[in-house]
């Protein structure tokens, strides 16, 4: 009988110790798994904070006052996900919301500014697409690298260079008012003879444009 009780005890506990082994195994994961997000979670808001550091500097790109309020907010909560040593799950769960929120109310302030520094590059480059087609064409690419809100900095790199060289290109055409107009026209096939002032054909021939200008009549009857 005590052999039995014996044999019982140790059975309870091997099977005490096989519970703790296993409960310290699925915290051990379970900490892990909250171990990278909280890595993830924190490689994602330092990539926010430099493409908004970027995007200020090289393209006065200003927040409004209530994502600011927002963005102080989730730095401090981030704080203190791991105030007891290790990484908790609701704070990571409401550090995670905060930055999403942040994130798609910085998408539509970054939708309006992106339209206001580029709108009009865009639509003089659109102009000229007929002049220097291949220039054009990558200008245009790079600047709508960053057309949506990303923490990729080299996108917004790509943007800066191609406005840059954007500027280079129709400064060096020597555009004024009267011209662009005179090209909008050619582009949608509505410039005729009298657009031609000399002003116009002074900058085609400058441009070594006048040769690639060609008119033609269109349709409809001669007035006897």
């Amino acid at each position: 009988m005590a052999m039995m009780i014996d044999i019982l005890d140790k059975s309870i506990k091997d099977m005490k110790d096989l519970r703790q082994r296993e409960e310290r195994r699925d915290n051990k994961a379970a900490q892990e798994a909250l171990d990278q997000r909280f890595s993830v979670l924190t490689s994602q808001i330092h990539s926010l904070m430099l493409a908004l550091q970027y995007t200020k500097e090289k393209m006065q790109f200003q927040l409004n006052d209530q994502i600011l309020i927002e963005l102080e907010s989730l730095l401090e909560e981030s704080k203190g996900i791991v105030k007891s040593g290790f990484a908790e799950k609701d704070p990571i769960s409401q550090v995670e919301n905060a930055h999403k929120t942040v994130q798609q109310n910085i998408k539509k302030d970054w939708a309006k500014h992106y339209s206001s520094m580029t709108n009009s590059t865009k639509s003089t480059l659109q102009v000229i697409s007929g002049i220097d087609t291949e220039k054009v064409a990558k200008c245009l690419d790079g600047i709508a690298k960053g057309a949506s809100w990303t923490t990729s900095i080299g996108d917004f790199k790509a943007m800066n260079q191609s406005l840059a060289e954007a500027k280079d290109l129709i400064d060096g055409l020597g555009l004024d008012q009267q011209i662009i107009a005179f090209l909008q026209k050619m582009n949608n096939g509505k410039a005729t003879v009298t657009d031609l002032d000399e002003n116009v054909l002074r900058w085609l021939r400058d441009e070594s444009l006048d040769r690639r200008v060609k008119l033609s009549f269109v349709g409809g009857s001669r007035r006897g």
